[in-house]
């Protein structure tokens, strides 16, 4: 079932889907893609879990601001969003490259209320030099171009077909400013030390072949983290849900059964 969360002037797009009477997850899409990017977690999902997935604000179906907005006003979206749905405590949380960089920081804010979280291809700070770098791509080619280079960049191997599906997840509902005011909401992003007081069971993630937040990015995180485990997905780029899901499906039903 589709459904629009009002809060003032913001509307934001989720989904509920699956198991009912099942534990509740929250996917938490990447940045300028939107919720459709899940497509291959819910049938794996959908017979255990009560699934709940979201536009991002500035993304997808839900509400493109006009004005900067910052990543602590993506966590307050989910929380006003958990709130409205009574969805309170018990909470599984993953969270995709952004995505998981929000998950991890509501864990921070919010520990009563996750039982888990997983956290794929992701990172614990964003610098003023990479979002410039972003910036500057997507200034210097057209939104269908960089799109595509989104799938370039994050998907191995090479799927043209997922390419394409990608590429239209952000060019059906955004423009270049849209992606220019999303990347610098996560400019100044920085949760490292923060870490150290997440006391939650955390599954990190990562493509061994991810360039964007690569290998190395993850084993900070999982030296930062008290409870923390790391697993590797062999041949996968930036966009493992996507390249590799079903590894990535099993990693996660792997963890929540532990």
């Amino acid at each position: 079932m589709k459904f629009k969360f009002r809060e003032n002037n913001l509307e934001i797009f989720y989904e509920i889907s699956g198991n009912t009477d099942g534990p509740k997850i929250v996917l938490i899409h990447g940045l300028f893609v939107n919720s459709d990017t899940w497509c291959n977690q819910i049938d794996a999902l959908k017979s255990e879990f009560n699934i709940l997935r979201y536009d991002l604000r500035g993304h997808g179906r839900s509400t493109k601001p006009t004005v900067n907005f910052t990543v602590q006003n993506h966590i307050d979206d989910l929380y006003a969003l958990l709130t409205y749905l009574n969805w309170t405590k018990d909470i599984y949380l993953v969270g995709h490259s952004l995505g998981g960089m929000i998950a991890l920081q509501y864990g921070i804010e919010n520990p009563a209320q996750i039982k888990k979280i997983v956290a794929a291809d992701t990172f614990c700070f964003v610098t003023k030099e990479a979002v410039e770098g972003v910036v500057g791509d997507i200034k210097n080619n057209t939104l269908e171009s960089y799109a595509l280079l989104l799938s370039e960049r994050g998907l191995i191997p090479y799927n043209k077909a997922t390419a394409e599906f990608i590429s239209k997840t952000v060019t059906d509902h955004m423009t270049k400013e849209d992606l220019i005011r999303a990347t610098t909401a996560t400019e100044g992003f920085n949760i490292c030390e923060k870490l150290k007081s997440l006391n939650l069971p955390v599954l990190l993630l990562v493509g061994e072949k991810d360039v964007r937040t690569p290998v190395q990015a993850s084993k900070m995180l999982d030296n930062l983290l008290p409870q923390s485990e790391l697993a590797v997905i062999q041949e996968a780029g930036h966009l493992s849900i996507l390249d590799h899901p079903e590894k990535f499906d099993d990693l996660v039903l792997s963890f929540w059964k532990k």
